[in-house]
């Protein structure tokens, strides 16, 4: 059976874990890990892309902020990308 990203996720259970990400429980996903949770920014980019996500692509928030999974704050980039973005936003906080 093949896997379809989730559309919606609002009714299942959620947690931040220690670094600010904000999990949810879908043990179904073939990614989930600790007993079936996944990060909710993950989850968003498979709905925007419509498949899972390769583990070299990483999405990076654009505000900083790791609890707001809403589309416009997500770049869905490669490693390089991701950490060139986290650069010029911590210079911009400095």
């Amino acid at each position: 059976m093949r896997y379809t990203p989730l559309q919606k996720w609002h009714r299942r259970e959620t947690k931040v874990n220690d670094h600010g990400y904000v999990l949810v429980h879908v043990p179904e996903h073939p990614k989930s890990f600790c007993g079936g949770w996944y990060y909710e920014h993950r989850l968003c980019a498979e709905r925007k892309l419509g498949q899972i996500l390769p583990s070299w692509i990483t999405v990076h928030h654009i505000s900083g902020n790791k609890t707001d999974n809403s589309e416009d704050n997500l770049f869905i980039c490669t490693r390089k990308e991701h950490d060139y973005a986290d650069a010029r936003l911590t210079l911009k906080v400095a």
